[in-house]
């Protein structure tokens, strides 16, 4: 299993941008935690950012949730989509603007396949009864990959290395980055997602996501389970794109049927449910 040490993390810190978590992220999970938790409170907290609460408002008005009429304030949205969407968008949209510029990639349609990504392990929570918060799954997902957005920003000839990675499926993509940059987008994603405070097992499993090892390397359930749901979440995903299935999948599939307690004709039952909700949302 991989593990960091100090300094590695102090090099890494230097070479990129590794965002804090803003504090209205802490804010709304504090007011969230109350018995009496106000949404109106909440709505506040967020239409104090101007450019935040348009991006949101934009997001709730575009055609991805298919609304009858405009949401036109915060609070609107707050009690349409619930306190935990809200969050969910909100996490979204913070994480976004720290990661603006120049890249090599389209970010719009990186963010969206994050999100994606993201609601299938919410969607696979529930399917598999996980004990894991949905909203740690939705983080997992959210935040696997993010070290892809800072080194497309930082290296611009880094789609030559995903290029490579789509084209030689058994090399496996934090080889291919290590071997040209001394570092990979795993270890990066573990930086930030230690920095925005997600919980310990979820940040070692971004380091191990790659990893084909990890399952049997990891003495922690919670890890295990997280892991095996992600990469679950990641081949739903590939599979509804490219109708077939990648290297890396068919190395571990075995081991998060196991893991998650399934059979093989059980994941595929689950895979075409999730295909057909896919294409009638």
């Amino acid at each position: 299993m991989i593990t960091l040490d100090e300094q590695r993390l102090t090099s890494l810190k230097r070479g990129f941008h590794i965002p804090p978590k803003p504090e209205l992220l802490d804010e709304i999970a504090s007011e969230m935690e109350l018995d009496d938790a106000c949404l109106d409170r909440i709505a506040s907290m967020i239409s104090k950012d101007i450019s935040l609460s348009a991006l949101l408002l934009k997001t709730i008005n575009s055609p991805f949730f298919g609304l009858q009429r405009t949401i036109s304030d915060i609070k609107q949205a707050a009690m349409f989509l619930g306190l935990e969407q809200l969050n969910r968008l909100v996490t979204l949209a913070l994480l976004k603007n720290n990661f603006v510029g120049d890249a090599c990639i389209s970010l719009e349609r990186f963010w969206d396949e994050s999100v994606e990504v993201a609601n299938a392990c919410v969607w696979l929570g529930h399917s598999y009864k996980s004990l894991m918060p949905v909203d740690e799954l939705y983080s997992l997902g959210l935040f696997h990959n993010v070290g892809i957005a800072a080194m497309a920003l930082k290296y611009r000839d880094y789609i030559d290395v995903l290029q490579h990675e789509n084209h030689a499926k058994e090399q496996v993509i934090t080889e291919l980055e290590q071997a040209r940059y001394q570092c990979d987008h795993a270890v990066i994603g573990y930086f930030i997602a230690t920095s925005w405070h997600l919980p310990k097992p979820l940040c070692n499993v971004i380091l191990n996501h790659h990893n084909s090892h990890f399952l049997q390397l990891s003495d922690n359930d919670h890890q295990r389970m997280a892991f095996a749901i992600l990469k679950c979440a990641e081949s739903m995903i590939d599979y509804a794109r490219h109708r077939q299935h990648s290297s890396e999948w068919l190395k571990i599939k075995e081991q998060c049927f196991i893991e998650l307690g399934v059979i093989e004709q059980e994941y595929a039952d689950l895979l075409e449910d999730y295909l057909d909700n896919s294409m009638a949302s």
